[in-house]
């Protein structure tokens, strides 16, 4: 434990010696959108330095760590080059004392298990034209209207290293946007594939998983007779070919006051699933080998929102078809609604902002014979990331505003699908100054340890996060 102790100490010295060598104004500096502020502004800079605290309340059985400590440094630098171009960067500097960040990497695309302790978090050149955009480099894209999760929105990865509190990562890519009045076509190409970064094994996210079988029906058709021991293999990531470019377009209007689109996306799944495949084995004996492996899909997506008075009303669903590496074609799918209430005459609370939604996925096709293993197979391996959450879940949040400085938000997201699961966060947030913000809060998992929440029963935790821009 002196060695971890040791760790979060340098992360916190190290924070206040960046503060105080690039902050010479302290928590005086302004906010990165004000006037002033530290001669990194002077430079065209736009720099942050976060240092998070998670404290979990349980050991695991493959992690006895109850504490994490992160710090992370960004700066972002802005540039108009010309009427016609401009450019922007934003890099990273990440500390941890649980390795989530090792080494320096510089990969295209990334493929490290792991975070670099230096990244290009995004890097963007921009080309302006009359009514067309041409972007270029590493880009993150944000399609859809839905609070929760987006099924339409399948470009960029995401860092699951922690899964409540991910990350998107930007991607390289090639995209053009052409407007016109209201309508605007955006059109992307993805030349290389960027997988997420999932739980490290072994982490309290993603334990050492049980002794799989075969599904039975699999078994039966192979006539496999004793069931022969399982390898769980690396994973395959889609090399940097031709055929394995992703595409993607997106359609988008307005009329009488409705905000719409239509999408298409042509490219893989950012998280695996795992295939089936005979090995052989030193001794000579028959074995299984199960590989992670990363869906080829197609999928046709459509969002759409509007508001009436004070409540605003939003949806967005997907179709997805397997081309390759899959089991299930899949119709995914959430809508809600917005309401802000203001009239509270409280002294000390200004306002309260409530989200209600509704998500859903209906399998439209299955293939029974496909090698990928099912759905409950999946689960116990802990590999359904994003999406399982939401194939059959209610999410609220409430959010009470006491000042703009101060706010309270209560979020939970409630999964049907199985025996009943949720996630509970409470979360505080506060402006100390325009320059200091800190947020706090609770994580809560509860549900039965089969389940999509339950599993993760061991993992409620306090979180707290300073944040200085200078």
């Amino acid at each position: 434990m002196a060695g971890r102790a040791r760790g979060g100490c340098r992360i916190a010295v190290a924070g206040v010696l960046v503060a105080l060598l690039f902050g010479p104004d302290g928590v005086r500096a302004q906010s990165p959108t004000s006037p002033g502020g530290s001669w990194l502004r002077a430079l065209g800079l736009k720099s942050a330095l976060t240092l998070k605290n998670f404290s979990h309340f349980e050991q695991t059985p493959t992690d006895n760590r109850n504490l994490r400590n992160e710090a992370i440094l960004q700066l972002e630098w802005a540039r108009r080059l010309a009427p016609w171009g401009s450019l922007k960067l934003v890099a990273e500097a990440r500390e941890d004392d649980d390795a989530f960040a090792r080494g320096l990497t510089f990969q295209i695309p990334e493929t490290s298990e792991r975070r670099s302790v230096l990244n290009l978090k995004e890097a963007v050149v921009e080309f302006q034209g009359g009514p067309v955009q041409l972007s270029l480099g590493k880009q993150i894209f944000a399609w859809g209207t839905a609070d929760a999760y987006n099924p339409t929105d399948n470009l960029n990865p995401y860092d699951y290293l922690d899964p409540i509190a991910n990350e998107k990562l930007g991607v390289y890519t090639t995209a053009a946007r052409l407007t016109a009045g209201p309508t605007s076509l955006t059109m992307v190409l993805v030349p290389v594939f960027t997988p997420s970064r999932t739980p490290l094994l072994g982490s309290r996210w993603l334990q050492l998983p049980p002794p799989l079988a075969l599904p039975p029906a699999l078994v039966r058709r192979l006539r496999i007779k004793p069931i022969p021991p399982l390898i769980l293999d690396s994973r395959e990531v889609p090399p940097p070919e031709v055929e394995n470019m992703q595409y993607a377009g997106r359609l988008r209007t307005t009329f009488w006051g409705w905000d719409l689109s239509v999408s298409y996306f042509d490219g893989f799944e950012h998280t695996p699933v795992i295939k089936v495949s005979p090995a052989a084995t030193g001794t000579g004996t028959a074995a299984f080998r199960l590989t992670p492996v990363f869906t080829r899909m197609k999928a046709l997506g459509f969002d759409f929102s509007t508001t009436y008075g004070k409540i605003e009303v939003h949806g967005e669903g997907a179709f997805k078809v397997v081309e390759e590496n899959g089991r299930d074609d899949r119709f995914q799918t959430i809508g809600g609604v917005n309401y802000t209430w203001e009239e509270l005459e409280l002294p000390w609370l200004e306002r309260i902002h409530f989200v209600f939604e509704y998500a859903r996925e209906t399998i439209l096709g299955s293939n029974s014979r496909s090698s990928i293993l099912d759905e409950g197979q999946l689960l116990r391996l802990g590999v359904p990331l994003p999406n399982r959450a939401f194939s059959d879940a209610l999410i609220a949040r409430i959010l009470l505003t006491f000042t703009e400085d101060t706010q309270l938000t209560l979020s939970r997201i409630m999964d049907l699908s199985q025996t009943f699961n949720d996630y509970v966060q409470l979360k505080l947030t506060h402006k100390l100054t325009d320059a200091l913000h800190f947020e706090t809060g609770l994580d809560v998992f509860t549900g039965d340890p089969g389940t999509f929440w339950g599993r993760w029963g061991a993992n409620d935790r306090l979180f707290f996060s300073l944040s200085y821009f200078f």
